[in-house]
């Protein structure tokens, strides 16, 4: 195959997002897309990590690249430097393994002789393992200031909640009378029995539906220790509790008496799923081959994009998750799809898992993959699915 006709892909990455007109992504890709053109390589697609951290792999552009690679879309990779892809020594061999059995060449803009030679790679291994050396520094000095400022009742850091303003002066929350008045409401009708979805129709009501109150927000104002006057993210375990230099909105006796009634409905039998719940077809069907146990659904948010994912969690057995095992779902749904319809004898059944599969809703997806698989199983650690499907023509 000539370089002209060679597949390029690129990934970038930033740690923070800000509000400049040109971003750090944005440079990294045009610096990248001219590498690639000395090369004569046509960039057939590009990965961007915005605000994503190098902590782990579990980034939704990098699970997307992982998957891509993996299916053979592309022979060269372009980074600006080793350090977008990760700090971590270990996913560093990680990626490095699945490259080099996807048949992807890696080229660094700013080491052009990588991967050319042992001393290379040697030198590579070298700056990895500095680099997360420096995060792990850095993580135990935050972990020092954090407890430094919690023993003083000093807020460290999260979202500001309803309720409340941020001195940055005082480092402290301080009262915001209106909002503060909502959240006694709160509190106040819990007491009196109403349960979250109750307190959110009440509310919405009563404001002529200008707000969007639902169940789930009112119960994380009710679980929230901050307007006890504790400190945020700490247990509601009475003992554990760390009183916060700010001013409470309802007295501890209050909280502690919604939070008894909050626990006593969690032990109540749970209702039966909503069409929500089942957004994940792939629920009972994947395992973590590390472990043998079903993963387990999970979103996350990142602004207004709200982010599917399947993670080991499980405690089954007495033993911990698998610590870092996660894979994005849309991407391993679409990966099983794609599998089964490549492998396919059957046009029928290569139609339903590529052209109706696109148009099908999540539950009508999640019914079509229970009739042919019986299990799949991701291995983390190499980037490998095998799925067993069900004694039927494929």
């Amino acid at each position: 195959m000539s370089h002209q006709f060679e597949r390029c892909a690129i990934y970038v990455r930033q740690s923070r997002v800000n509000d400049s007109s040109f971003s750090s992504c944005e440079a990294q890709l045009r610096i990248c897309t001219d590498t690639a053109a000395s090369f004569a390589w046509r960039v057939v697609d590009h990965f961007q990590d915005s605000g994503q951290s190098s902590e782990s792999l579990a980034r939704p552009e990098m699970q997307r690249l992982m998957a891509c690679a993996e299916l053979g879309q592309f022979e060269h990779l372009v980074v600006y430097a080793i350090d977008r892809l990760t700090r971590r020594l270990f996913d560093f061999a990680r990626l490095m393994e699945l490259f080099d059995k996807s048949g992807v060449k890696l080229t660094v803009v700013t080491d052009p002789r990588f991967g050319e030679s042992a001393a290379s790679r040697l030198s590579s291994n070298i700056v990895a393992a500095a680099s997360e050396f420096q995060q792990d520094l850095t993580k135990e000095r935050m972990a020092e200031t954090r407890a430094a400022m919690k023993a003083k009742g000093m807020r460290v850091a999260g979202r500001i909640p309803l309720g409340y303003s941020y001195d940055r002066v005082f480092s402290r929350l301080v009262i915001v009378p209106d909002e503060a008045e909502l959240i006694e409401d709160f509190f106040n009708l819990a007491v009196k029995g109403k349960t979250p979805a109750e307190i959110a129709e009440v509310v919405n009501r009563r404001d002529g539906g200008r707000c969007d109150w639902n169940a789930r927000r009112i119960l994380q104002v009710l679980s929230n220790p901050v307007y006890a006057g504790f400190l945020p993210g700490d247990s509601v375990e009475e003992e554990k509790l760390r009183k916060g230099n700010h001013e409470a909105i309802v007295t501890p006796e209050t909280f502690e008496r919604v939070r008894q009634q909050v626990v006593a409905r969690r032990k109540r039998a749970p209702t039966k799923r909503t069409e929500k719940t089942e957004g994940f077809p792939l629920r009972g069907l994947l395992f973590c081959a590390k472990c043998g146990r079903a993963m387990t659904p999970n979103t996350s948010d990142y602004g207004v994009t709200r982010y599917r994912w399947y993670q080991c969690r499980s405690q089954a057995g007495g033993r911990p998750p698998c610590k870092g095992v996660s894979v994005r779902a849309y991407d391993m749904e679409e990966f099983v799809a794609a599998k089964i319809a490549s492998a396919s004898i059957c046009s029928n059944l290569k139609t339903r898992f590529s052209d109706d599969w696109k148009a099908m809703t999540l539950s009508q997806r999640a019914a079509l993959l229970k009739e042919h698989i019986v299990r799949i199983e991701y291995n983390h650690e190499i980037a490998e699915v095998g799925i067993d499907l069900r004694d039927v023509p494929i």
